[in-house]
């Protein structure tokens, strides 16, 4: 879950429409007597939204999600969300465990972001779409090597501290589908980044919204 249920209001009192399909949500909280009229939804943005495991899955539409704020110990959210193409997991609180997102095998975008406590990616290997990775703020990685298992990966975005393993450099410029790289260091020592870069040697990756990455790519 997300939030707690006594700072949050009912969902369709809060919701927010940006389009026909595009819903923002803020302090709310989301059950099944929602999901009618929230069928539409193709895009979802949640600040601070309790939501249950297998919620978000019964969504028929959703295709874009981006989860901010709150707290959960896991993104087990996401768990079925099958035709997912954009997730975006950003400071939520306690969040260690992102193994569901793994399972999430139509991802062509993904971005984790101010995951402190997050030690572990999961191996991506079985995600063939995805093609994009943004990492920022995750200060507490032991690795991004099981994130460079994805096998059509095409760019990877660094920001602020990331840890790096040893041999993750090596493992960014070997990569064999990688073609643009970029670490934008805000807080990090020009002595840590810069060789990083350098031994990667690829051109620069684009700081893109995630719906000109995708207008890019029709």
């Amino acid at each position: 879950m997300l939030g707690s249920v006594a700072k949050l209001a009912a969902a369709r009192d809060v919701v927010r429409w940006r389009g026909p399909d595009d819903a923002w949500l803020d302090h709310a909280v989301l059950d099944d007597a929602d999901l009618g009229w929230m069928a539409p939804a193709r895009r979802l943005t949640l600040w601070a939204v309790m939501v249950p495991d297998g919620w978000l899955a019964r969504l028929p539409r959703l295709e874009w999600l981006d989860v901010r704020g709150g707290s959960r110990e896991s993104a087990d959210c996401v768990r079925g969300c099958d035709g997912l193409l954009y997730l975006c997991l950003n400071q939520i609180r306690g969040l260690t465990d992102l193994s569901a997102v793994a399972e999430v095998r139509s991802l062509e975008l993904l971005s984790l972001y101010g995951l402190p406590r997050v030690h572990d990616l999961p191996d991506l290997r079985n995600l063939t779409r995805l093609a994009r990775i943004e990492l920022g703020s995750m200060k507490g990685l032991s690795s991004i090597a099981p994130a460079l298992a994805a096998p059509a990966l095409e760019e990877l975005q660094l920001q602020n501290r990331v840890e790096l393993a040893p041999d993750d450099p090596e493992l960014i410029r070997t990569h064999p589908t990688l073609s643009a790289f970029g670490w934008f260091a805000e807080d990090v020592p020009l002595k840590v980044w810069q060789p990083v870069v350098a031994h990667v040697g690829k051109p620069q990756v684009r700081s893109l919204h995630p719906q000109e990455w995708f207008a890019g790519r029709s």
